[in-house]
């Protein structure tokens, strides 16, 4: 069993070094998964030969790495899915440091970070319906609708799980004890990868509450055909229905769930996401929740206390004094 002697540069990967080395057992675990990675086994022979993974102290090198890594012109197509293992190399993403490769991309002035090449301001948006009617209630994004349900008791329901169907907690999807949502309606709809990735109000209306709810980031890794590694978020197309894998065991007889696809109702309450509490005239409170996905999975807010006019894109979120017309931003992903 080897302790790591790495001696890393980011201050999360010497948190993992530490966390690893406070436990002979958990010291022998980590070198034995990457044992086990190295040696084919497990289908990754040849992703850890390509980052010179050989040891823990390499994997550690790697985290480092990983962190300060940016895309460059000539990256292949699937490096990003590759790279993309720990949730905070995107902050990286939002420093002018990251910039560095910028160029290889296209030379730009309005280039100031990397981030800056993943969104840009649009001018043009599809017509209102009811654009002077409070009472009118608009989709929230550019976005599929996959269903709505009713809250009973403050749960809801999704059928097609199981033959009883699988209850989802309003009070946990919120994460918050000061908003009644015992009874009402919930709605979910879902963004292509190709859709325009920012939420808008779909009422108007007073900000009550906002906060970003830090959750998972649920991609899992799996062998695909070959013998090579991807990405799975255990969740898999069903054209029929939602179903239950039960028969399906994980290493100490643990059962794990498939739901039917991602773009389904019944993730959201354990991913990262966004929450905004908008108090409108006619339907009371209607809670509006950016759900992040895997490499998507940040929320950004984008109003501020204080704006009582329209609101822009470039203010920012704040209970208790911003008012909202229909269609104002509320949030992007990245």
């Amino acid at each position: 069993m080897s302790v790591p002697q790495y001696v890393a540069k980011e201050a999360l990967v010497r948190d993992l070094r530490d966390f690893i080395s406070r436990d002979a057992d958990r010291t022998k675990r980590f070198n034995d998964a990457i044992a086990t990675a190295v040696a084919g086994s497990a289908g990754a022979h040849d992703e850890m030969a390509n980052e010179g993974i050989r040891t823990l102290d390499d994997y550690l090198r790697f985290c480092d790495d990983l962190l300060q890594w940016v895309p460059k012109v000539s990256s292949k197509g699937d490096e990003l899915l590759q790279k993309i293992l720990i949730f905070y190399w995107g902050l990286f993403l939002s420093t002018p440091q990251s910039a560095a490769s910028v160029h290889s991309f296209y030379i730009n002035e309005k280039y100031n970070q990397e981030a800056d090449l993943w969104w840009k301001d649009i001018d043009s948006a599809r017509p209102l319906a009811g654009p002077n009617d409070d009472k009118v209630v608009v989709s929230v994004a550019d976005s599929k609708f996959n269903g709505d349900w009713d809250i009973v008791d403050g749960n809801v329901t999704i059928s097609g799980i199981d033959a009883k169907g699988a209850e989802w907690p309003i009070e946990k999807l919120l994460q918050t004890t000061t908003i009644d949502y015992h009874n009402g309606t919930s709605m979910h709809a879902f963004l292509g990868p190709t859709d325009y990735h920012r939420q808008h109000a779909p009422v108007s209306g007073e900000i009550i509450e906002v906060k970003n709810i830090q959750d998972q980031v649920y991609l899992q890794v799996a062998t695909k055909n070959g013998g090579h590694l991807s990405g799975d978020r255990r969740l898999i197309r069903n054209p029929h229905m939602i179903t239950r894998r039960s028969e399906r065991l994980l290493s100490g007889g643990h059962g794990y769930y498939n739901l039917d696809t991602p773009d389904n109702a019944g993730y959201q309450g354990c991913q990262t996401r966004g929450l905004i509490v908008i108090q409108t005239k006619d339907y009371g409170k209607v809670a509006v929740l950016p759900i992040g996905m895997a490499q998507v999975s940040s929320v950004v807010m984008t109003m501020k206390k204080g704006d009582h006019k329209k609101v822009t894109f470039k203010s920012g979120l704040k209970p208790g004094e911003t008012k909202l017309n229909v269609r104002s931003e509320l949030a992007r992903f990245q």
